[in-house]
């Protein structure tokens, strides 16, 4: 694998442990990452992804569709669906959580969950705190799955472009 595609694809994957790190530990209830450090990796996501598009749209057509330059492998294929099918699952489900509101401190001091202008609900700080903390989840799952995806498609580049096509068989 090229310095360049290695580097991005362990940025990738390191990205994707990080997020999925502080998302398993928001299931306990506790956020490793402060907010400056999910907005520090949300612009590393928006570094990273445009050089893995940029990566992929150098392979020729006609190697993505071609045996003869590597074959992406099943569990590649079904790894990318997972991730996938998970973004969505993670996005719908937190959204659910939190009945489809934000959890806001309004000007008068008291914590809610706020739909667009509507109030859904007063909470308590109890509650506003496992508000937010769902909130946290879906911003680092989502962030884990971008990652992981970016490392997958970054994999593929390689397979169809690099010295995995050697090994190929015809």
């Amino acid at each position: 694998m090229p310095f360049a595609l290695r580097l991005l694809f362990w940025i990738s994957l390191l990205g994707a442990v990080a997020c999925g790190g502080a998302h398993l530990a928001s299931f306990a209830g506790y956020t490793p990452l402060s907010l400056v450090a999910l907005l520090g990796l949300v612009l590393l996501l928006f570094i990273v992804w445009p050089l893995v598009i940029w990566r992929w749209r150098r392979v020729p057509r006609r190697n993505l569709v071609s045996e003869i330059f590597g074959n992406i492998p099943r569990w590649l294929k079904f790894t990318a669906v997972a991730l996938l099918v998970y973004a969505f699952a993670n996005y719908f489900g937190c959204r659910a959580l939190n009945a489809w509101g934000d959890p806001v401190k309004l000007d008068d001091g008291r914590l809610a969950l706020q739909a667009k202008a509507k109030i859904v609900r007063v909470l308590t700080p109890a509650e506003f705190r496992a508000a937010q903390i769902v909130q946290v989840r879906m911003l680092t799952g989502e962030l884990a799955v971008f990652f992981a995806l970016a490392a997958v498609m970054a994999h593929a580049v390689w397979i169809k472009t690099g010295p995995a096509m050697a090994n190929a068989k015809v």
